[in-house]
């Protein structure tokens, strides 16, 4: 940083930077002022007052008063305000976080459909919506396809045996499990036929429940096969 200092001087500069006035031979010269400017940027307050006190001791030897106007102290160029350190935001109050929907990623668009009925059914009762059970998915499409293929209806498989049995067999553990079988031409249909019975409408609207899988099977003789199967 480069300082300025404001003095009234007689000769010339310690630093180096010369100047000159007149005065006659029997007396210190009027002073003037003087701005010097240092060559390193590190004039000082002491180099100056060293000066001073020579241009006082050679008066002093010549009997003359010395005529010395007042001294400034060194001032540093003007500077820039220091930046002001960034404020931090205000703390917002924090959100609840919001409940993102259930995947339903490797559904097919009729269990998608039957997926979404049962949830809205289940937020229509207060109820948490079922998550999508991707093991419990592929235990429903097996048995939706073996009642078609072996031509029967009915929880009991002479395949796998009860829904319990079937997913004991498959390695999926539950605290609590059940299961909906359906038949009709349309997913809409299958929906309403199972709300309109006690026992399914029940395991629909089970708290116990949290994972659902949904299979739904094109053919049998009511057009579509239907198989919920749910775990807690």
């Amino acid at each position: 940083m480069k300082k300025i200092i404001a003095a009234s001087v007689l000769c010339t500069s310690l630093l180096g930077a010369s100047f000159s006035v007149t005065h006659a031979a029997n007396e210190c010269p009027t002073p003037k002022t003087i701005t010097f400017a240092s060559q390193n940027g590190n004039l000082k307050q002491a180099d100056l007052q060293n000066w001073v006190n020579q241009y006082l001791k050679k008066c002093q030897q010549a009997g003359i008063k010395p005529n010395l106007q007042q001294i400034q102290k060194p001032v540093e160029e003007q500077q820039k305000p220091a930046p002001k350190p960034a404020q931090k935001p205000a703390p917002t109050q924090a959100q609840a976080p919001v409940e993102s929907k259930p995947t339903t990623e490797g559904l097919t668009a009729d269990e998608k459909q039957m997926f979404d009925l049962v949830n809205q059914e289940r937020a229509q009762q207060g109820l948490a919506p079922l998550k999508v059970n991707m093991e419990l998915q592929k235990l429903a499409r097996l048995k939706a396809k073996d009642m078609i293929d072996k031509n029967y209806f009915s929880h009991q498989s002479p395949t796998y045996g009860s829904p319990f049995d079937m997913m004991k067999r498959y390695g999926v553990q539950y605290r609590t499990a059940g299961e909906n079988i359906a038949g009709n031409s349309s997913v809409q249909g299958a929906h309403t036929s199972l709300m309109n019975s006690d026992g399914h409408r029940k395991n629909i609207l089970n708290s116990a429940f949290t994972e659902v899988g949904i299979g739904i099977v094109d053919g049998g003789p009511y057009g579509k096969m239907f198989v919920q199967m749910f775990k807690g």
